[in-house]
């Protein structure tokens, strides 16, 4: 059998003062302001009515007779938490950063 790779050495690994990647502090403050209370009960909110949603539109086919308004439902309250979460949440903590 013959080694495919002769003729070539692997280099030394670099040494640790050597080595390219930027060194940062360890415990760096966050240049970010911190999340305010309003925000994390909207996320707390958004999230229930996600998730309130998708049990809605899973249930929707184990009541017979409200198949498609259970299901239609769930899909407007999913609707209504994605906008929480993207649309009133992002605008009143922009509005906040203008006042």
């Amino acid at each position: 059998m013959t080694n495919q790779a002769s003729g070539t050495k692997a280099a030394p690994p670099a040494a640790p003062s050597e080595s390219q990647a930027p060194q940062h502090a360890p415990f760096v403050p966050n240049p970010h302001e911190p999340a305010s209370a309003s925000t994390v009960i909207g996320f707390i909110i958004a999230a229930a009515l996600v998730f309130g949603g998708f049990y809605m539109m899973g249930m929707a086919f184990s009541v017979p007779g409200a198949e498609f308004w259970l299901f239609g439902g769930g899909i407007v309250v999913d609707a209504v938490g994605l906008w929480v979460a993207f649309g009133l949440i992002p605008y009143f903590s922009d509005r906040k950063a203008r006042d």
